[in-house]
């Protein structure tokens, strides 16, 4: 499919290739309209030709295109010309995870802030009605060294549900990463997400997969009827904890697996370290049991601090203060702007959210922010305020804030 290169594919400008799989290549890009780069990803199959097979995709590709997390890449558009069925994504310029494993542990701080975002971004699916399938390192892009995005998001299933391919009987997904109902050709749930990010999360922690071995048939076979070495035994740094809550995922009859990722998610934040490594300004510190974190600053009056940093923001006496980021051909700059808080490369809008005061209560709304506004890790519905209060954590995409009124 490379006579495609430099040409255009409905409004997009085909660069160059950078990615091939058994069921698709992907392009980078550029969207003139837009003056934006993107994805392409062009389907390897001669199914596209089949109008019913379109239909389905067209029907399966609005489904997806609807998930909105900052920790799963985004959909622009679909298209279909000569014969070829294409969806339009977001580009990420940082490379797979795939790219950065070697064969060394990594400490579990590290492991944390790419497992349980990825595994936040799966637990939002599921509650879409939606399976990945294939959770493994080539399908995790980094923005950044700490933000992963989940990337082929029912890709899997689109093309599988014409094909047929996910029907018992037949495997789908990545074998080294395959649940056991994979490896059988069984029907899949959820669980068969959570087994994969937990094989992902032994393999970042020891350095080597659970079950490797030169033979593909034999790989399935290992994770059918034989359990894992225990990570401890490679790594003994893994806490007796976190190696429990990693076999338990990786259990081989789904029932004994956790029964949703929010579950398993919930045991991995308690692990400490689990919240990633400390910053500078924690590390100089004095410790103490009983100092608060607004106690730390002479700043008085209501504030933001940007985790992380330490960064105050000072809020502006007024009513409605918007959060975004600045905007060069605009009249008007936000009056928190987390342009300088690195808001451009972790998916801030410009118009992201808004801190609307009522009498003596603070309250916060999403404006239908790309990657969404979080309150205390919950995600806001646009349009609808709700009351925060002092220590409230705010996520705009990937900027974590912390909000002080006194």
């Amino acid at each position: 499919m490379n006579h495609w290169i430099g040409k255009a594919i409905g409004q997009y400008q085909i660069v160059e290739e950078i990615g091939r799989g058994g069921m698709a290549t992907v392009y980078r890009a550029f969207q003139p309209q837009l003056e934006r780069w993107v994805a392409i990803k062009v389907l390897h199959t001669t199914d596209a030709t089949s109008q019913e097979f379109l239909a389905r995709f067209r029907q399966e590709a609005r489904a997806i295109a609807t998930l909105r997390h900052p920790n799963i890449l985004t959909i622009y558009d679909y298209g279909e010309q000569e014969g070829l069925a294409y969806i339009v994504m977001e580009y990420v310029p940082g490379g797979t995870l795939k790219a950065q494993l070697s064969r060394c542990p990594i400490e579990w701080p590290d492991a944390a802030s790419l497992i349980i975002p990825v595994g936040q971004a799966l637990a939002y699916a599921h509650s879409q009605g939606i399976v990945h399938r294939d959770v493994k390192p080539a399908n995790i892009l980094l923005a950044r060294p700490d933000w992963p995005m989940l990337a082929d998001f029912g890709l899997v299933k689109l093309v599988g549900g014409q094909r047929g391919i996910t029907r018992p009987g037949v495997s789908i997904g990545t074998p080294a990463y395959f649940s056991p109902e994979q490896a059988a050709g069984e029907e899949v749930d959820q669980r068969t997400d959570i087994y994969s990010l937990a094989v992902l999360l032994y393999q970042l922690l020891t350095g080597r997969l659970p079950f490797e071995s030169n033979s593909t048939v034999e790989m399935m076979l290992k994770r059918l009827y034989q359990d894992p070495v225990p990570p401890r035994d490679i790594n003994p740094r893994i806490s007796p904890v976190l190696e429990a809550t990693i076999l338990r995922g990786m259990a081989r009859d789904a029932a004994a697996r956790y029964a949703t990722m929010d579950a398993m998610l919930n045991d991995l934040e308690r692990v400490p370290g689990a919240t990633g490594r400390p910053s500078l300004a924690t590390l100089s510190a004095p410790p103490t049991s009983t100092t608060r974190l607004g106690t730390l600053s002479a700043v008085s009056g209501p504030r933001l601090m940007v985790a992380g940093t330490g960064a105050t923001i000072t809020l502006p006496l007024q009513d409605e203060i918007l959060i975004g980021r600045e905007d060069p051909q605009a009249a008007f700059s936000p009056a928190v702007d987390l342009e300088p808080h690195g808001g451009r490369q972790a998916g801030v809008s410009r118009r992201h959210a808004r801190l609307l005061r009522v009498g003596d209560e603070w309250m916060l709304e999403d404006l239908k922010s790309t990657n969404g506004t979080f309150l205390n890790g919950t995600p806001l519905t646009a349009g609808q305020p709700v009351r925060i209060s002092t220590g409230d954590i705010i996520r705009c995409s990937q900027v974590t804030l912390i909000f002080y009124e006194d």
